[in-house]
């Protein structure tokens, strides 16, 4: 039989349509294990990217972790971690601002000084009361009014002058113990009003039109908001502080001097107007904070929210806003004289003196860039402070759509019953 005849014409047609089954279906694997490639490609990239930003910024990010992994650990032993793993290709030195907004987690927190931060059986109770209820952060005092930092920073001027106290004689180990509570460290530092370093360097005071150094009513002495020397000061100090482990920075009493005889100021150096100096120092600030992956903050007064102006402190509200990531206004109703927003006395009415002050903000910060978290009161100045007045703060920022505030009471006894239960 000659095998190599030629074929039937049914037997062509069925080879030709079995070899095109054939590459179709092999067309069709190879498109599924592409995509299959890409899927899992996506998904270990985004659990790496999630672990990575949630760690930096303070979280949890996924529950699984590696085997040798903490709970919790700083920005940089995240990044060396995997590093190591080579598959992933992740290079050493990376954008730590991109890691840090992945797993933002809107702050509920309160006010704390140095003092109490520094002792065990001070700062315990406050920790206890976050484990309880929704909140979740402490801003705590590194560099207060009086102008000490609160533990020896590495910065050479602080050293050199003596102006820090040993009043938290372990920061990392409470930014550590902070961590194990899901705590979130903001690290506050107030800027211009500072005596000690205006008495120790007195070319960097306001100065006095008469000579010497201008003082207000409460004979407080400030630095010069337009000098550049203050201003590199204040950043490293914060520097120290976000390498310590904070993972916010701030900025308190940004502002030019408000009691006092203002017209004796002289400002040596001044160039432009307050409201410019005020945003130039808060961008200098940030443009250094941020690649060590750290928000910036700063607060401003409340009257900020209603007033068109800078009030003749620096404090213009959009410039402000375009400067940092989030303000924080001081809407405390007991600040509010008679007759704002139309109510008589703003002190006895929170809940009404907070939502105006926060219809107010939602109108203002609109296309700025920063996110609005307000303070609130929970302390007695005139009218005594309990769960309803908290509570009421509380909810009217709530009702408008925001998730964050801060409790300030100088005494640090806070109002647990106008907090959710954890």
């Amino acid at each position: 039989m000659n095998r190599s005849g030629p074929r039937s014409p049914g037997y062509s047609q069925r080879s030709y349509a079995a070899r095109a089954a054939r590459r179709r279906r092999r067309g069709t694997a190879a498109v599924a294990v592409i995509l299959a490639a890409g899927v899992i490609a996506f998904a270990v990239g985004f659990l790496v990217f999630w672990a990575l930003g949630s760690g930096i910024a303070g979280g949890h990010g996924f529950a699984l972790r590696w085997p040798w992994s903490k709970p919790h650990i700083t920005s940089q032993e995240i990044v060396e971690r995997y590093s190591q793993l080579d598959f992933l290709k992740l290079p050493r030195s990376v954008d730590l601002t991109t890691f840090r907004d992945l797993s933002y987690v809107p702050v509920k927190g309160i006010y704390v000084t140095s003092w109490t931060a520094g002792i065990d059986g001070y700062i315990s109770p406050l920790i206890a009361l976050c484990d309880r209820t929704e909140l979740n952060a402490m801003v705590i005092d590194v560099k207060d009014a009086t102008g000490y930092i609160a533990y020896q920073p590495d910065v050479a001027v602080v050293q050199e002058m003596q102006l820090w106290e040993k009043r938290i004689p372990d920061v990392e180990g409470l930014l550590g113990r902070l961590r194990e509570h899901n705590i979130f460290p903001i690290a506050r530092i107030v800027c211009f009003n500072d005596p000690l370093l205006a008495e120790k360097k007195l070319d960097l005071a306001v100065q006095h039109k008469d000579g010497g150094v201008w003082k207000d009513r409460y004979g407080s002495s400030y630095t010069n908001p337009y000098s550049h020397e203050v201003w590199e000061y204040l950043v490293q100090v914060a520097e120290d502080a976000v390498r310590r482990g904070f993972r916010e920075i701030q900025f308190d009493y940004v502002r030019f001097p408000t009691d006092g005889i203002l017209a004796n100021a002289v400002y040596p150096d001044e160039r432009g107007l307050p409201e410019d100096a005020i945003a130039e120092f808060l961008q200098f600030a940030r443009d250094r904070l941020h690649p060590l992956g750290a928000w910036v903050s700063a607060d401003v007064f409340g009257h900020a929210l209603d007033q068109k102006g800078d009030a003749g402190i620096g404090q213009r509200l959009e410039k402000v806003c375009r400067s940092v990531d989030i303000v924080c206004p001081m809407i405390y109703p007991s600040h509010y004289e008679s007759g704002s927003y139309g109510i008589d006395n703003p002190d006895t009415n929170p809940y009404d003196t907070v939502t105006y002050a926060t219809r107010d903000a939602t109108r203002r910060f609109e296309g700025n860039g920063a996110l609005y978290r307000p303070w609130l009161q929970d302390f007695a100045y005139p009218t005594n402070y309990g769960v309803t007045e908290v509570k009421a703060q509380i909810e009217a920022v709530e009702k408008q759509g925001y998730t964050e505030w801060i409790l300030w009471d100088p005494n640090l006894r806070y109002t647990e019953g106008a907090l959710r239960r954890q």
